[in-house]
């Protein structure tokens, strides 16, 4: 909890004892205005207190007496409050009412007796001549109960339409300075629009004495994560306040992920592997969420230099460096956050199923967080301006050892420092060693590879040799069975793809005036079907283009047989070109 502003709640409090007096809590939506109130108003009057088995307290007789010494109580939510009676009502039978009064030592403002009569009238209001009398009297000699109270509004942001917000200040004030109330009002201030943005300022003048404003979630993240690891906690509040979110439903989210992602491990979990997961959870949700507003973007986290940062609209470098200041984690880019965005790109549930698999593999060994670990901090050095003679050569060793573990565009930065510095030996025996990784990756499975790895800026090197890689024909499945996975079974692997988009003309020829016809998995499909899939699937590369200008050319050549043919394949063309 903000315990600066609870002592200073609390000395307002002291200092106004037998006085009225009305103290605003402000702040804005979701940063924990009413959960402030509430933790302080159960802080002056709960000594202990235990949600589990045994659910034991003691009035505190020393901090009860000091502060709210012979109070009644009323909280009263404006939700739902569509008139100045009702809202009068509610507080008359609020009065009294805490969450303790079940216990002992609890206290009543208004007598049982009198509120459970008003709630027999309230829906029998009307009768043949007009609003009953016998209500009005009730309601009368209930509120003329109210007084020497502390009265607590919330909700003021659910005010509805048919009562206005002076009529509720104006209340406030009343009770105030003629029933000697001490009143609470828990408020966004700049959630109130137009005539009611005007009114408020009015008697916010003459009504208000004190203001709390609350302007930090760390309260209700520390009350929401007892089971998660004090520097995961201290984590999510340096995001919160550096990146100046205040809204806890975001932290909610956060929260909520990481527990289900921490049920799918096993129980002994390495801190790092935590570490990991959090940082990517915050990172997801913050794109998904604020990406727009912050102009920070998945692509962007990469580490950059100032140079090249020249071009960034402001808020895109205050949002960067922000995050570079809560942990490197945020601005370098590795398997781990390639997996998460493919997930929160996602429209459907995560698959928790997968997220195991990733956890449980070699990529967040002890040993290998480890390596990453050192990986970081070195490059936050250079960052820093705290490296010394020795930099080259520790960038280096370590740079071998994270080769798979970190992304290209990590490695890249890593070997661009060493060039820097004048040991162009040791980069390009990183390259040569990233080149043989690379070649072992693709041949495994190329698309998930290039996935995985788009991320940062690459050296050219690894570009070229990513886009010239050739797997011999032996390596790739019949082109026809490729394309029967793919365009029709909807279940085809990288090689299927990989297949497809090395295919020469001969083989589409053969396939599309041949195969087809003479295999009975495409009884039902024909060839311009196919065609017409394969130029309408979403794909990374500029193979569409090229597929359409072959698939040209082999009908070209067709149409060449015969004035017949030269009218049909003219048709397919022209279908191709539309």
């Amino acid at each position: 909890m903000n315990h600066s502003q609870e002592q200073r709640l609390e000395e307002i409090f002291r200092k106004n004892a037998n006085k009225e007096i009305a103290i605003a809590i402000t702040g804005c939506w979701g940063v924990g205005k009413t959960f402030f109130w509430n933790n302080f108003f159960r802080s002056q009057t709960i000594k202990e207190f235990d949600t589990k088995e045994n659910f034991y307290y003691e009035i505190s007789k020393q901090q009860y007496l000091n502060v709210f010494e012979n109070k009644k109580y009323a909280y009263v939510s404006l939700f739902g409050i569509e008139s100045l009676d009702a809202l009068k009502n509610e507080i008359a039978i609020k009065l009294g009412w805490n969450p303790y009064s079940q216990y002992k030592h609890a206290h009543y403002g208004i007598p049982q007796l009198l509120k459970n009569t008003l709630n027999q009238f309230k829906d029998i209001k009307l009768s043949h001549y007009g609003v009953s009398s016998s209500s009005r009297l009730i309601e009368s000699l209930l509120f003329s109960q109210v007084k020497n109270a502390i009265i607590c509004f919330d909700d003021f942001e659910r005010l509805s339409e048919k009562i206005k917000i002076q009529d509720v200040m104006g209340l406030a004030n009343q009770l105030k300075l003629e029933r000697n109330c001490q009143i609470v009002l828990i408020l966004d201030e700049d959630k109130a629009e137009g005539e009611n943005k005007k009114k408020y300022a009015e008697y916010k003048e003459k009504l208000i004495d004190e203001t709390i404003k609350i302007t930090s979630v760390e309260p209700l993240i520390r009350a929401n994560t007892k089971d998660i690891d004090d520097d995961l906690v201290n984590l999510m509040i340096k995001f919160a306040e550096e990146l100046e979110i205040h809204n806890f439903r975001f932290f909610q989210k956060v929260i909520k992920l990481y527990s289900q992602f921490l049920d799918q491990l096993p129980k002994v979990v390495a801190d790092s592997t935590k570490l990991i997961i959090l940082t990517r959870i915050l990172q997801g949700y913050f794109i998904s969420d604020f990406g727009v507003k912050y102009d920070f973007q998945w692509e962007d986290i990469q580490l950059v230099l100032e140079d090249n940062q020249k071009d960034w609209s402001e808020r895109k470098v205050k949002t960067y460096k922000a995050l570079q200041n809560i942990s490197y984690n945020f601005i370098h880019s590795d398997v781990w956050l390639s997996e998460f965005k493919k997930w929160f790109d996602q429209v459907d549930e995560l698959d928790f199923g997968l997220l195991k698999e990733l956890a449980s593999s070699e990529l967040i060994s002890e040993k290998n967080n480890d390596y990453t670990k050192s990986f970081h901090a070195i490059t936050k050095k250079f960052w820093k301006l705290q490296a010394d003679e020795n930099f080259p050569k520790d960038l280096f060793e370590i740079t071998k050892k994270v080769i798979g573990l970190e992304n290209l565009g990590n490695i890249s930065f890593a070997i661009k420092l060493l060039e820097l510095f004048g040991h162009s030996d040791q980069a390009i025996e990183l390259e040569c060693i990233t080149c043989e990784w690379i070649h072992e990756q693709m041949i495994r499975n190329r698309r998930s590879f290039i996935g995985i790895n788009q991320l940062g800026e690459i050296r050219p090197v690894f570009e070229d040799y990513i886009e010239k890689f050739e797997l011999s024909s032996e390596h790739l499945p019949i082109l026809v069975d490729a394309v029967f996975k793919i365009f029709v079974n909807g279940a085809g692997s990288s090689e299927d793809e990989l297949s497809v988009e090395k295919a020469n003309k001969q083989q589409w020829k053969e396939l599309l005036f041949i195969q087809i016809l003479q295999d009975e998995r495409f009884n039902d499909i024909n060839s311009s079907y196919i065609v017409k899939k394969i130029l309408e699937r979403p794909t990374a590369s500029n193979f569409k283009a090229s597929f359409r200008t072959m698939i040209t050319e082999i009908y070209e050549e067709k149409g060449k047989e015969s004035e017949f043919y030269k009218n049909y394949m003219d048709y397919l063309i022209t279908r191709l070109e539309n």
